[in-house]
């Protein structure tokens, strides 16, 4: 007999199926939604329950769209196939993320140097050296959240910075879900006037702006009334070279309408760095 998880599991698989024949999912839509559900399943895997017999399951859901009344989409069924197979087969060496975190989670307690290396190169890296438990939409999520517990910047910094391919806060990782959340962790940590980490943070957020991936973005999420002399300076050099790179107004035409918006906002960001050095400061300020 089928766990309950498992069942809810089959039920959810058949409404995408529903959905498809009213025509509110694209083929990879469902491709998509049927991964998601299949790893919500074996994050809380009951082992009495037949694991292939529920791959079985979606295959054959999928063998049921792909018709030319529907997707027309022949390859469909084997494509989900290989991959729900690839996922079981990268899980079975027993890693598994909520291990993963909760190692890192303990050796950080206890003061472990080697843990906060070990979680800034997951950052930086691990949606190539871990993918497959990095695969699934908003896996990457207790990584962050772990990084923004203990404060610890680089991690943040590296999971968004656009210089590392496998980085675990991409542009389009978890459906672009994940790069405004490792940004807003990091303007959290920024907002902290009193700390050695808020000053670590808002370098970062200053240091993102050179990117046009993460400038608009991250200027967004400058506290900006607590910046310091150099780190006004800093993003003044920033904001000069995006002007400078845009070139002379002759082509302008052809910048992009999110680079017109990105460059507002960094601009935005600067005036108001600016008026706000000219407010009577707290005595949390600094200016190195």
């Amino acid at each position: 007999m089928s766990s309950p998880r498992y069942t809810e599991t089959v039920e959810a698989v058949d409404e995408l199926r529903d959905r498809c024949r009213r025509a509110e999912l694209t083929a990879e839509q469902f491709t998509n939604e049927v991964t998601d559900v299949f790893y919500e399943y074996l994050a809380d895997e009951d082992p009495r329950d037949d694991v292939i017999g529920l791959v079985d399951y979606c295959v054959s859901v999928a063998e049921t769209v792909c018709d030319l009344d529907l997707f027309a989409d022949r390859v469909l069924p084997q494509r989900l196939d290989h991959q729900l197979r690839w996922i079981l087969d990268q899980q079975s060496d027993g890693q598994s993320l909520t291990h993963l975190v909760r190692r890192l989670r303990a050796q950080l307690e206890e003061g472990d140097l080697d843990a906060r290396t070990e979680l800034v190169e997951l950052c930086q890296r691990g949606y190539e050296t871990h993918q497959e438990l990095f695969s699934a939409v908003d896996s990457e999520r207790d990584v962050l959240e772990l990084a923004h517990e203990f404060a610890i910047v680089p991690a943040l910094d590296a999971a968004v910075r656009p210089t590392a391919a496998g980085r675990l806060a991409g542009e389009e990782k978890s459906r672009g879900l994940a790069l405004p959340r490792a940004l807003d962790l990091l303007a959290h940590l920024a907002s902290d006037p009193m700390h050695e980490w808020g000053m670590s943070a808002r370098d970062s957020l200053i240091d993102l702006c050179e990117y046009a991936e993460t400038a608009g973005q991250a200027a967004l999420r400058i506290p900006v009334h607590l910046l310091t002399d150099r780190q006004r300076q800093r993003l003044f050099e920033v904001y000069a070279r995006h002007e400078e790179s845009i070139g002379p107004d002759l082509v302008r035409i052809f910048i992009s309408e999110q680079q017109l918006r990105d460059r507002e906002i960094l601009r935005s960001a600067l005036w108001q760095a600016n008026d706000a050095a000219r407010m009577p400061r707290s005595n949390t300020a600094s200016t190195p």
